[in-house]
């Protein structure tokens, strides 16, 4: 049969198995691009908690040789000139460019079969919270809200909470698709929306693709080859930073020195 010669009742249900089958290809997408989403900040966090924080512990020993450096030139500036001047960078970096502390340990990763629960989980959450699934725009903003906290839950991998949105789902009734539409407005919102599940997924498509920008995921997959080869590519980059940290001490710990012998000369 060709679609010129079906009934109005055969193009709806057509449309309505074709609009199911965009629907699953959507949360597919989002699932796939959600697991992509988890797996960066995971790999992020790991990365704070093994070498982050010596970055950070790094870049505040430069902070304190770049200030004794310029404490110094200012002494040295009154000594010759009488003139204790303060350039508009340095004060600005002494009030804002305070020291950050590092950032507290990611808590231990989930088991595999933990993991595989939480993926079917959020793929029934999904399938039944998802916006793109609203019969209307209250429909929608309600489930816009759940969505968010589910993607949170699921993004740093809380079985827990998924459980309780789960429980929640069980209870939580199913909102009815507006009535009074004629055959020719139902034809009308099935394609609508088949075109916009379609056109989520063209764009899912493309954030998962443009993910290889961020300078993290290229770490991780250095990291995933290097675990190829043996190596423990974080490990090097944290004893690298060690060595870092070792000889800016040593330097800060001199010009310190420096400064202090320019203080007691001018007492």
């Amino acid at each position: 049969m060709t679609w010129q010669s079906e009934t109005i009742h055969e193009k709806l249900a057509r449309l309505r198995a074709t609009l199911a089958q965009a629907q699953d290809d959507l949360i597919d997408a989002e699932t796939d691009l959600a697991d992509r989403m988890a797996d960066i900040r995971a790999f992020e966090a790991e990365f704070e908690a093994r070498a982050g924080f010596m970055m950070t512990q790094l870049a505040n020993l430069e902070a304190e040789v770049n200030d004794y450096l310029d404490r110094i030139k200012r002494r040295r500036n009154k000594q010759v000139f009488g003139s204790d001047y303060r350039s508009a960078d340095e004060q600005f970096r002494r009030t804002w460019q305070q020291p950050v502390d590092a950032a507290p340990a990611p808590p231990s990763p989930p088991s595999a079969a933990t993991k595989a629960q939480i993926k079917k989980l959020y793929r029934q959450l999904a399938r039944r919270f998802h916006p793109d699934l609203a019969a209307d725009e209250a429909d929608r903003a309600y489930r816009t809200e759940k969505m968010t906290a589910i993607n949170d839950a699921y993004a740093a991998r809380s079985l827990t909470e998924l459980l309780v949105f789960a429980a929640e789902m069980e209870t939580s009734p199913h909102r009815a698709a507006p009535r009074g539409q004629s055959e020719t407005e139902m034809v009308e919102a099935l394609e609508k929306e088949i075109r916009r599940c379609r056109r989520r997924v063209q764009e899912i498509d493309l954030e998962v693709k443009n993910l290889h920008n961020r300078a993290s995921v290229e770490l991780a997959l250095e990291a995933k080859l290097a675990r190829r080869q043996g190596r423990d590519l974080l490990a090097e980059i944290a004893a690298d930073l060690e060595r870092k940290i070792a000889r800016k001490t040593a330097e800060r710990d001199m010009i310190k020195s420096q400064f202090d012998g320019l203080n007691r000369q001018s007492e």
